[in-house]
């Protein structure tokens, strides 16, 4: 299955999710920090696309560790390159108002050298405490795991 079509499927399954209201499927702490993000998405619309991207490599590519966004970090890959290609143009086509005009991974909160670990996520510079709070108290694994795996767990490139 390519990146696109697992944008799409996840898309199709959130809209019935929400018109069964079946959101009892997440555990608690993944609904609160995915709120916080939500609600602040107008001002940390990067760090949603960047979440979304990084879950798209971890189901295509399910052996990467995704913290290591970069390609100058050893084993890590290009999320800039995923994202402009498959994550930016998918939120433009069905979220224009929350899409990038070219990559998340351009803002200074997703750009730096940091890899994304729960200690090393303090050093990001988000301004939002609570957003912050709930990106780093929720590394992209365990969303992950939690949400995709079972779903997912066939994917290839």
């Amino acid at each position: 299955m390519k990146e696109t079509d697992i944008l799409e499927k996840a898309l199709s399954e959130a809209k019935k999710l929400v018109e069964k209201n079946k959101f009892n499927k997440f555990p608690d702490v993944i609904k609160i920090n995915i709120d916080t993000l939500i609600g602040k998405i107008d001002s940390n619309k990067s760090l949603l696309s960047a979440l979304v991207t990084s879950l798209v490599k971890k189901i295509t590519t399910p052996g990467q560790d995704i913290r290591l966004h970069r390609t100058d970090f050893e084993n890590g890959y290009s999320a800039r390159s995923l994202d402009t290609k498959i994550t930016a143009p998918f939120f433009k086509q069905h979220f224009p108002k929350y899409a990038n005009k070219e990559s998340a991974f351009l803002t200074l909160a997703t750009r730096e050298k940091i890899p994304w670990t729960k200690s090393e996520w303090q050093n990001l510079k988000i301004r939002d405490k609570n957003v912050k709070t709930s990106v780093t108290t929720q590394p992209v694994q365990r969303v992950h795991k939690q949400i995709f795996a079972t779903d997912y767990a066939d994917v290839t490139d």
